[in-house]
């Protein structure tokens, strides 16, 4: 093998296809220092065994990549080089050695020089040797070479993904899929942690199934809307649900011997069991069942009468503040204020009020009181009547009039007060305080009413109320 060293013509001279650092960058500095002192070190070239058709003999450039592409910046018609017959093996593997010594090569451009040399032969260790890496180094970036160039170019930016996170992409060269749709996302992070999730429990469950299998174990499954939240077999009584990743399940599948009795149902990456109900305890259990029922039925009729209730006693309330809230005294007007604004703060309960209000529910019923206001129905134009000509047109009001916002608190009162209220202990205790603002304004409440107040739609036996 004949080592030489001559002047070439510049023009002779082509980058390496094969070199792992795919950017030279920028060599202004060097091209300066090139013009001033010239090439002090030759490059490493070798024949291409072509000619241009000058019959000038064509070289691949091994090493001295940026000093070619300063020199030609520089100006400079020939260069030093050593010219070195070689074979591709040797080639690549010179390549590969210098430019890890380089800190500005990218992890894909090692592990892509990596890869060459695996294709022309050389074995790991090797390799390791060659480049002064461990044998762990190299196969971690050879798995990342391996990552496939559609995936590569689904990424917005592969060159400037980390170490991490090409290992993390890497991890998925099993599932193309997943690996691709990890690639060009926006959100890196995220998505590998929602990927490796999908992935674990997949694998997970492939491995849950093997092992009921081999116990004898038969999988069922949920028919139609039954889940295991709303569902369990006559004669069974839930069990647990196992989740994905719960290592508690093999440890109780290994030392449980009343597996054999269980039903186990699959679903969403879940598996339900449940256990079957002695005699005695079915029995107690149908009675208990009964009983919800007849609760639940309970439960339901008192929704119907307190919906009824409701539409009628707010048709009366107001009616009552249409006719009467502009016609009160200056001091009852203050002292309605003053009750309302205590019933939003305080109330008369044993915790502070709950005040879900909604803008468009407080317009509306401002306009049931009978306030003249810019918007009344809903268009595309006006999807809410919570606008700004409408709330505009409401402080245009209270400016002038300001005790007018007696209809706004009682107004915000009328829009939390729903047939729901009357259902549970809280709900009770804010219509009494709203009662009692209405009392205080003058407002006589029906027989109805009273007995509303006192907890008539209340559920007696629900622990709830």
């Amino acid at each position: 093998m004949g080592i030489t060293i001559e002047n070439l013509r510049v023009d002779d001279l082509h980058a390496n296809p094969h070199n792992p650092r795919k950017q030279v960058g920028d060599v202004e500095e060097l091209a300066s220092s090139i013009r001033s002192q010239g090439i002090k070190q030759p490059l490493l070239v070798t024949p291409t065994g072509e000619t241009d058709i000058d019959g000038h003999e064509q070289y691949r450039v091994v090493i001295g990549h940026r000093r070619l592409a300063a020199a030609r910046q520089a100006g400079l018609a020939t260069v030093p080089a050593i010219v070195e017959e070689m074979d591709a093996r040797r080639e690549q593997e010179i390549m590969l050695v210098e430019n890890t010594q380089r800190s500005d090569l990218t992890p894909v451009e090692e592990a892509d020089g990596y890869q060459g040399l695996l294709d022309l032969g050389m074995q790991v260790k090797e390799m390791a040797e060659k480049t002064g890496r461990s044998d762990r180094f190299v196969r971690r970036r050879l798995r990342i070479a391996r990552i496939p160039q559609e995936t590569r170019d689904m990424a917005s930016d592969f060159s400037q993904l980390t170490l991490d996170q090409l290992d993390k992409l890497a991890e998925f060269e099993s599932d193309p899929d997943l690996q691709r749709e990890l690639a060009r996302s926006k959100d890196f992070e995220w998505t590998y942690r929602k990927l490796s999730k999908e992935r674990d429990g997949a694998k997970w469950v492939e491995e849950a199934d093997k092992a009921l299998s081999r116990a004898g174990i038969k999988v069922e499954s949920f028919s139609g809307d039954k889940q295991y939240w709303n569902w369990t077999p006559r004669g069974y009584r839930y069990e647990q649900t196992i989740h994905p990743g719960d290592g508690a399940f093999w440890k109780r599948f290994t030392g449980f011997e009343a597996w054999p009795e269980l039903r186990v149902f699959f679903q969403d990456d879940c598996f339900t069991l449940y256990r079957p109900i002695p005699p005695e305890q079915l029995e107690k259990a149908e009675r208990e069942k009964a009983g919800q029922r007849e609760a639940k039925a309970r439960r339901g009729e008192l929704d119907r009468q307190a919906r009824e209730f409701e539409s009628i006693a707010k048709a009366n309330r107001i009616a009552w503040l249409k006719t009467n809230l502009h016609t009160l005294t200056h001091e009852r007007t203050v002292a309605g204020i003053c009750e309302l604004v205590r019933v939003e703060t305080v109330g008369r309960g044993s915790q502070i009020p709950y005040q879900p209000s909604h803008g468009e529910g407080v317009v509306a019923t401002l306009v049931g009181f009978g306030w003249s206001l810019p918007i009344t129905e809903h268009s595309n134009d006006h999807w809410s009547l919570e606008c700004e000509e409408n709330l505009d047109a409401i402080r245009r009001t209270l400016d002038d009039r300001p005790m007018r916002i007696l209809d706004v608190l009682a107004a915000r009162q009328e829009e939390h007060a729903d047939w729901h209220a009357w259902r549970t202990m809280r709900g009770v205790e804010d219509m009494r305080a709203w009662y009692d603002a209405l009392e205080h304004l003058g407002y006589k409440p029906s027989a109805e009413e009273r007995e509303a107040l006192k907890g008539a739609y209340l559920d007696k036996g629900d622990d709830e109320s």
